[in-house]
């Protein structure tokens, strides 16, 4: 059986993978609370419409292809953990490990977002 944290992990990965603009928003709104935190080194992103525009201009940008899940995902009670990498038009690719944690109602309160390798 699958958990909260799962899902909503599950649920996030599918709309950072999806280049359709309404599934994305419609998937990122079922997967995270109204004022999230995206926290990465260089920002804070903090709420829905902040994370639909994040992720709008990451897709229009030409030289991103997509995002693809490189781990298996790591969740345990409200807490998750996984990794990933950006894929670039042009064949390189970018690391990330990615952790958050979940709320009572099963969605993602904060995620912390770390590019590169360890």
């Amino acid at each position: 059986m699958t958990t909260p944290v799962e899902t909503a992990v599950r649920t996030y990965i599918e709309a950072a993978e999806a280049r359709d603009k309404s599934k994305r928003d419609a998937l990122l709104r079922a997967c995270f609370v109204e004022d999230a935190r995206f926290v990465t080194r260089s920002t804070v992103v903090r709420g829905h419409a902040a994370l639909v525009a994040m992720f709008d201009a990451f897709y229009a940008d030409p030289n991103n292809a997509g995002v693809k899940l490189t781990t298996r995902v790591d969740a345990v009670g409200s807490t998750f953990r996984y990794g990933s990498i950006v894929e670039f038009r042009d064949g390189r690719t970018a690391e990330f490990f990615d952790a958050g944690e979940i709320d009572a109602d099963g969605k993602i309160v904060t995620m912390l977002v770390f590019a590169g390798p360890l």
